[in-house]
């Protein structure tokens, strides 16, 4: 079961529908256990550095910014909703752990 972290004198809901995923996995990475945070931000970083890896490996180390910064161009709406679901990926991990 999920349980609501104390803010002040009001019950925060990581549920609040009036909020994006970004602006709340920000105020669960502010609010949660630091270690759990550390941990999990950890993960996320040693993924995108398999993820840099791999990319060199596809279209070379010299050509990795460039290739990021067209798919960033060219596929916005899918690099945004990838975004989005890591923000809500990482923000159940840490949830999870926090219980």
């Amino acid at each position: 079961m999920l349980h609501l972290i104390k803010k002040g004198d009001n019950m925060w809901d990581p549920f609040d529908e009036k909020k994006t995923p970004k602006e709340k996995f920000f105020e669960i990475v502010y609010h949660a256990n630091k270690n759990l945070v550390i941990e999990e931000l950890e993960d996320v970083f040693k993924r995108l550095a398999a993820l840099e890896v791999i990319a060199a490996e596809c279209v070379g180390e010299d050509n990795v910014d460039q290739k990021i910064n067209e798919v960033i161009f060219s596929k916005s709406d899918e690099v945004e909703g990838v975004e989005t679901d890591l923000y809500i990926h990482t923000m159940a991990n840490i949830l999870t752990k926090n219980e």
